[in-house]
């Protein structure tokens, strides 16, 4: 479950949980729970700058209320990249 979770994220560029849910036919909270062992056992990290955002703006979701309110983002560690290339 976690690998698909992270393939999803990888494939999104953006992290929705309930677009995610949706996509796997699971529910919020499992796949915000698994966001969180993701974060945990470090394969995916929160960035703390909202600068830091390296998707276009055309592509994100966000692009309205960037640097407006703060949106939280999340990128895939080197780790979690790892996982990734061996599936």
């Amino acid at each position: 479950m976690l690998k698909k979770i992270l393939f999803e994220i990888k494939n999104m560029g953006y992290i929705s949980i309930s677009n995610i849910a949706h996509k796997l036919n699971m529910s919020e909270e499992l796949i915000e729970d698994g966001i969180n062992q993701l974060i945990r056992m470090g394969y995916i990290k929160e960035n703390e700058n909202t600068n830091s955002c390296n998707t276009s703006c055309g592509n994100c979701p966000y692009a309205n209320t960037c640097n407006k309110t703060f949106v939280k983002t999340m990128e895939i560690t080197e780790k979690g990249e790892k996982l990734l290339n061996n599936l």
